[in-house]
């Protein structure tokens, strides 16, 4: 049961997580975001190294969509590969915001 929500979420997700690695950087060099200046050197850090891994496993999981797509799974084996990259990205996400919300404040508008 939990297998077939996360497959039912990944399209949400994705989407989400498309709008944030692009906007995210925008966002930050505009000025209309900006690291939380209490922990500023922890802060930097988590917020970059899961905005890395956001990034990569997204490319992953498009990657992995892509040759499901164009090479469907023969075996059992091949279907479990597959979508174990799917199932496993819903979490990475959810680790992201969670990160993201404690790093990352708005600037208030004047």
């Amino acid at each position: 049961m939990l297998t077939v929500v996360l497959l039912l979420l990944l399209p949400v997700v994705l989407g989400m997580s498309l709008m944030r690695v692009f906007q995210l950087p925008r966002e930050l060099w505009a000025g209309r975001a900006r690291i939380n200046p209490r922990r500023k050197a922890l802060s930097a850090l988590a917020f970059g190294v899961m905005y890395c891994a956001l990034a990569i496993y997204t490319v992953l999981v498009l990657c992995a969509l892509a040759r499901a797509i164009w090479t469907p799974p023969r075996t059992i084996q091949d279907f479990f590969a597959a979508a174990f990259v799917a199932l496993a990205y819903p979490p990475v996400y959810v680790a992201f915001e969670w990160v993201l919300y404690y790093s990352v404040k708005p600037v208030p508008q004047a």
